[in-house]
């Protein structure tokens, strides 16, 4: 009975034994070579047996599978966090740390850039210092395979980047004399094939020699040549599309018309026709030269003497003067073709200033007969007062005469005829004035008709400088 109880008693130790630790089950060695032990003792055996196994099976059990357990989950988390960021922020930062900053590299070395559209607006023409300021917008796409990327890991079609993070193509204007280029905008749009979409805003200022012949009806064109950066076999190629003006109508100037030019990508620009509006120059400057020219040939209606005529003269020529000063003002000093309104305004100058002159000389001629200085006085000739006051002297002596000596008759007629001969004196005088006068206005006359037909003449030749023989400038001279 007791052999019973103790082999029953070691079943169940030993399944004990496997049901704490499966991992490590008790070999069938180990079981069976476990000694024989009294009932009494058994008790305490199985006792001290199981807390001992109990702990140290326990421990060596849970430390690997925590240490398994934490690892699976710190590669699970990882996983997890690395799949998870699939958001436009994190593709544009994906993309900028690829930091794209030079020009893509083809194995051509060249890059094409498409630029579908400009919108032009005229600013300024300045035609004291032959220069022409516009603003253009332009709008560029090119490709960058280095900013792509794949859909299955990114869902997104496009992204915005920061300007300053990707590289932007850039823009030499060949007759520019300053030209200032900045971002239409902060960002841009990159496409999941690589391709950017940007836009700039240019303002340039270029040398254009307008065509002033005919100022102030001037209609020309004036050149901007835009251009990509190029070295030998690598550099920028644009390829333009279309072309919008904007705000035609603004300011002194009308823009009719910008045509692009690409034939040769290395000289393509834009052909900007320019018309000025001629109706404030026409009223302040072209019509009072006409019509001071006219009241010049009408002053000849004011008399000779007096000195009206020349005064009215002198005041045409310094209002003239002031209109000049404008027009100086204007117009450069130099240029290919100078403007007939200068050869205009020198004209009427000249004759303003001749027609003044030949008034102060006709007014002189009118009243001596001759350019010289008139003398005071000639010789023999006495003036009134003076033979009035021989008269009163002669009188005297006549008396005291006939007091004395009965003053004859002969005295008498003597004083008689002095009356007379001072008399026909102031006659003669009268009729070489009237003399003088006739001569004087004669020679107006003459002047008036040679004045006449010299205007006339200038009006049909300058005609024929406006409607004639045109003087043509190339734009384009820069290149040559």
């Amino acid at each position: 009975m007791k052999l019973m109880d103790h082999t029953v008693m070691t079943c169940l130790f030993s399944l004990f034994l496997v049901t704490v630790s499966p991992a490590d089950p008790p070999s069938n060695e180990a079981t069976s070579a476990s000694p024989m032990i009294p009932a009494n003792q058994l008790s305490n055996t199985s006792t001290a047996t199981y807390n001992v196994p109990q702990t140290n099976t326990t421990s060596s059990s849970v430390d690997p599978s925590s240490n398994t357990s934490s690892s699976l989950s710190e590669d699970t988390s990882s996983s997890v966090t690395t799949s998870s960021c699939t958001t436009r922020r994190c593709l544009a930062n994906m993309l900028i740390e690829k930091e794209a900053l030079s020009q893509p590299q083809s194995s051509k070395c060249i890059s094409n850039i498409s630029v579908p559209l400009i919108v032009y607006e005229t600013l300024s023409v300045d035609i004291k210092n032959l220069r022409f300021q516009s603003r253009l917008q332009i709008t560029l796409s090119w490709e960058d395979p280095d900013l792509s990327w794949e859909t299955l890991v990114y869902e997104h079609d496009t992204v915005v980047l920061p300007v300053r993070k990707i590289w932007t193509p850039q823009f030499h204007v060949i007759n520019g004399v300053e030209t200032t280029t900045e971002p239409g905008n902060q960002d841009l749009l990159v496409y999941r094939n690589g391709t950017i979409e940007h836009s700039v805003i240019m303002n340039t200022v270029v040398d254009c020699q307008v065509n002033l012949y005919k100022y102030p009806f001037i209609s020309d064109g004036c050149a901007i040549a835009i251009n990509g950066w190029a070295s030998g076999e690598c550099g920028v190629s644009l390829n333009f599309g279309n072309v919008t003006p904007i705000n035609a109508n603004s300011g002194d100037w009308i823009t009719e018309s910008v045509n692009l030019n690409a034939n040769n990508p290395e000289h393509s620009y834009l052909l900007v026709s320019l018309k000025m509006r001629s109706n404030n120059l026409l009223l302040s400057l072209v019509l009072p030269s006409i019509l001071i020219l006219l009241a010049d040939i009408v002053s000849y209606a004011l008399p000779l003497g007096g000195g009206e005529r020349t005064g009215f003269r002198i005041t045409l020529v310094l209002s003239f003067v002031m209109f000049l000063i404008i027009l100086t003002n204007l117009l450069p000093s130099g240029g290919q073709c100078s403007p007939i309104i200068q050869y205009h305004f020198a004209f009427c100058l000249i004759i303003l200033v001749s027609s003044t002159l030949q008034s102060m000389v006709l007014t002189r001629i009118a009243k001596c007969g001759t350019l010289l200085p008139c003398s005071l006085s000639k010789p023999g000739e006495l003036p009134l007062k003076d033979t009035v006051t021989e008269q009163s002297g002669d009188e005297d002596s006549k008396c005291e005469a006939n007091l004395k000596l009965e003053a004859s008759e002969k005295e008498e007629n003597t004083t008689l005829q002095k009356v007379v001969k001072f008399l026909d004196k102031m006659a003669a005088e009268d009729q070489k004035k009237v003399r003088h006068s006739s001569f004087a206005n004669k020679l107006d006359l003459i002047c008036f008709c040679t004045q006449l037909i010299i205007s006339i003449v200038y009006t049909i030749a300058v005609s024929y400088l406006y409607f004639g023989p045109q003087c043509i400038i190339d734009p384009l001279d820069f290149w040559d």
